[in-house]
């Protein structure tokens, strides 16, 4: 459940912060390369790249750079890129001629020649080759590809499994299982959700959303995935 308010807040401020991230930038300053970019706290700030060759920096994007050995994700150096190979996707993606990377990490693609973007949501993506789905990082290895969807920014399913964030929903059937009213609850045939908390308590017969995250039933109010004091309709 924190995930998801995390992410929701993350979408909240991306879109605020738009403007301030556009400026973001590398700059040499003397005999270092530093990634300069804006902080609701402290305004602009300047981070030095660590190792980086002024002689030889280039920057790619406003937030992907390189030397002739070295390889950046903003300030962060991103250890084992090809640096011949590099080639820009969409914030935060990138590959080399072996693999792609999400931010600074690794994904360890299955199958480079196939790999494609599904859907992307602001930073975050769905994704799929010949073999496995992806969730930013997460490899999905026992997706069955002909039947993957994908329901929201947090959730997809397929004939086997319903998949939160990349992972396993437990006890969820993906038969009967939808997202309630564009809302933080999902149910299935059984269950109800808020994120990937099952909500035990709720009387499943009378569980109604009210708004995002809110909702009731016949004992009584829920916000997010605790019991509220607002009395159920």
């Amino acid at each position: 459940m924190r995930k998801l308010l995390f992410a929701l807040v993350a979408c909240v401020l991306a879109l605020m912060s738009t403007a301030c991230v556009g400026g973001s930038k590398y700059e040499v300053l003397g005999d270092c390369v530093v990634y300069r970019y804006w902080t609701f706290s402290f305004g602009w700030r300047n981070d030095t790249l660590p190792g980086a060759d002024v002689a030889t920096f280039k920057q790619l994007s406003n937030w992907l750079g390189h030397d002739s050995e070295r390889v950046y994700y903003e300030d962060k150096l991103v250890p084992g890129v090809d640096v011949s190979s590099l080639e820009v996707i969409r914030k935060p993606l990138f590959r080399d001629k072996r693999d792609y990377f999400y931010q600074a990490d690794p994904m360890h693609v299955r199958d480079m020649a196939s790999f494609e973007v599904i859907k992307w949501f602001e930073d975050d993506f769905w994704a799929r080759d010949a073999q496995c789905a992806y969730y930013d990082t997460v490899c999905i290895d026992d997706a069955d590809l002909p039947s993957f969807t994908i329901l929201e920014m947090s959730t997809a399913k397929d004939k086997h499994h319903v998949y939160y964030f990349g992972r396993v929903l437990p006890l969820a059937d993906p038969a009967t299982y939808e997202i309630l009213n564009n809302s933080v609850y999902s149910r299935d045939k059984s269950h109800i959700w808020c994120g990937n908390d099952l909500l035990e308590d709720a009387d499943y017969a009378t569980f109604t959303v009210d708004d995002l995250n809110t909702a009731h039933d016949k004992h009584g109010g829920f916000r997010w995935e605790r019991r509220d004091t607002i009395a159920g309709e």
